[in-house]
């Protein structure tokens, strides 16, 4: 007869706290919060064990669970850089690392319904975690890319069909490729946090009390961001399109004023204006 696998000795609740609290003292997490969080790890997986040599991991991740803002502090300062390691043996292209970055901040921290980081188990380290998470999600993402929705797809997939009158129409089935060209370049012009702003807003679905507290700042903040990214990516379009028609006079000018009013229109049914402070 085979005999049984050895039992692992899980630390309880109080070791895996005293643990935390050591490594991490600026992060404090109630105890019924960890009890909690263990109570559903133990449901979800109840073959696997917290390693005593990762308890302390094992806190930290049950309090960025919580959206905890000194564990989201933590985070930034002390997991980041184990993600930018894995990354950068990856050789990316350029802009890909902080995208993958980003993206990994929100399913880990932010989720659908819950943060990806509760999937930790604390069998192994935490940082090592991280980067075999992170290589997975580049890569993921870069074998995707060339058939994933893009932002600028999206944006063209849902803009507007009531540009008015049978000469409208012609100007949008005319310009159709050239549209495309300046609205992906114009998307390609905006640094990397306006770019991923509305990707997270627009892809992701994320809202802006959720990216308020994905980059730790105000609510009016993030809506001002968001504003300032929707009016350049706006005249950026426009730009794009003046530089490259090659069109003069009149028609030059009711094919912008034609193209920029479904570039609003599009924007603000996309990306929804946030309700005022206080509304």
């Amino acid at each position: 007869m085979t005999a049984a696998a050895p039992t692992v000795a899980e630390p309880s609740l109080a070791e895996i706290a005293a643990a935390g609290r050591a490594a991490w003292p600026e992060v404090d997490l109630p105890d019924a919060a960890l009890a909690a969080h263990l109570a559903a790890r133990r449901r979800d997986d109840p073959d696997g064990a917290v390693h005593a040599d990762h308890a302390a991991d094992y806190y930290l991740a049950a309090a960025l669970a919580q959206q905890l803002p000194a564990a989201m502090r933590v985070f930034e300062a002390r997991l980041v850089p184990e993600i930018d390691v894995a990354l950068g043996r990856l050789r990316l292209p350029r802009g890909a690392d902080d995208e993958v970055k980003q993206a990994l901040r929100v399913e880990l921290l932010v989720g659908d319904g819950a943060p990806r980081i509760a999937d930790y188990g604390g069998r192994g380290a935490l940082a090592a975690w991280l980067r075999i998470t992170a290589t997975r999600k580049a890569l993921k993402l870069v074998r995707r890319a060339g058939r994933e929705e893009t932002l600028d797809e999206l944006l063209l997939e849902h803009w507007p069909d009531a540009t008015p009158g049978p000469a409208g129409r012609h100007l949008r089935a005319t310009y159709a490729a050239e549209l495309k060209r300046a609205v992906t370049e114009a998307l390609g012009g905006l640094p990397v946090r306006q770019r991923n702003l509305l990707r997270q807003h627009v892809l992701d679905g994320l809202t802006i009390d959720e990216l308020a507290g994905l980059y730790r700042v105000h609510r009016a903040t993030c809506a001002r961001w968001l504003a300032d990214a929707r009016g350049d990516l706006a005249r950026g379009t426009r730009r794009a399109l003046t530089a490259s028609l090659g069109l003069h006079g009149d028609e030059l000018d009711s094919m912008l004023r034609l193209l920029d009013s479904d570039i609003e229109l599009s924007l603000s049914r996309l990306l929804r204006a946030p309700a005022p402070e206080g509304a």
